[in-house]
């Protein structure tokens, strides 16, 4: 679970920068502050060669895939000049995720409370 203590100190820096009345600004900010504390974030390597580098929320069981999913858009994207190498930033919230990685292969983890678990 996410430090009480850092989490609202940032619902207040959030708040700060909002207009209105402090406490409804606080609440949205607490909203925001908690959020951000229980998003993790995944580094997945980029190796074009060896296929597509992704990542799915698992949602359920499908009949003709085995899993129902829903795939994550990366947030940030550091890759060489040329587009071989590099890395794909992910940001996930609680729940169960697949993950391709070239040259490593399919895994599986899950997400909850912040904390990343893989199974």
């Amino acid at each position: 679970m996410a430090d009480l203590k850092q989490v609202m100190k940032r619902a207040h820096e959030l708040a700060r920068g909002m207009e209105g009345d402090y406490v409804a600004r606080l609440a949205l900010a607490l909203r925001q502050a908690w959020k951000e504390a229980r998003t993790v974030r995944i580094v997945v390597q980029h190796q074009p060669s060896g296929g597509r580098e992704w990542v799915a929320r698992i949602t359920g069981r499908h009949p003709k895939y085995r899993w129902e999913r829903e795939f994550v858009e990366p947030v940030a994207r550091e890759w060489s000049g040329s587009g071989r190498t590099g890395y794909s930033y992910y940001e996930v919230t609680d729940g169960i995720y697949e993950i391709n990685e070239p040259w490593r292969g399919r895994r599986f983890i899950e997400v909850a409370g912040g904390k990343l678990r893989t199974i």
